[in-house]
């Protein structure tokens, strides 16, 4: 009789062992790279919120001050042509208080970039200064006097900037300032 010889399967072989880890590096290939996708896509997302609230802030104050001044006077800009950047916008006007025999008292603002720290800021009276909108790498304003009404025209680039990408947002707004008769 012949005596069989039982071969024992101690582990896998070589081939098994290059197809199993080829499979796993494409699965965390494939896995990777939809974690860096995700996390581009939330920085991209994340940095549009940012730039428009920047913008929406600017926005907001802007309008307030504006309506309850005069027309701003620019020395050596403040047209179309030739634009104030550096120069700031002082707005002058009154506010009434809310009483019944108050008097209307003088109202100054003052909005000015400093492109050094790419913020705006915004001035009331000769009172402490605040930020109101920061990443700003472009400012500009100028009166449009072709229409019935002087508007304050103002142009407002907020960009902000990622370990990977940045994102910039450009708006041009029409301002309103009380008409004096």
């Amino acid at each position: 009789m012949k005596a069989e010889r039982h071969r024992s399967q101690a582990g896998y072989t070589l081939v098994e062992l290059l197809v199993a880890t080829a499979i796993g590096a494409i699965v965390i290939a494939a896995v990777a790279s939809i974690v860096l996708t995700t996390a581009i896509s939330t920085n991209v997302a994340t940095s549009r919120v940012d730039a428009t609230t920047q913008v929406r802030t600017f926005q907001l104050n802007a309008y307030d001050d504006v309506v309850l001044s005069e027309v701003p006077v620019a020395s050596g800009c403040g047209t179309a042509a030739n634009p104030c950047t550096t120069q700031p916008m002082i707005l002058t006007g009154s506010r009434i208080p809310n009483r019944i025999a108050g008097d209307p008292a003088p109202y100054t603002v003052t909005y000015a970039w400093d492109p050094s720290q790419d913020i705006v800021i915004r001035q009331v009276s000769g009172g402490p200064s605040r930020t109101v909108a920061s990443d700003v790498t472009s400012y500009a304003w100028y009166v449009d006097t072709t229409a019935a009404h002087p508007t304050i025209v103002v142009a407002l680039t907020i960009t902000i900037k990622t370990y990977n990408a940045s994102y910039s947002e450009s708006q041009s707004f029409l301002f309103y300032p009380r008409v004096t008769s």
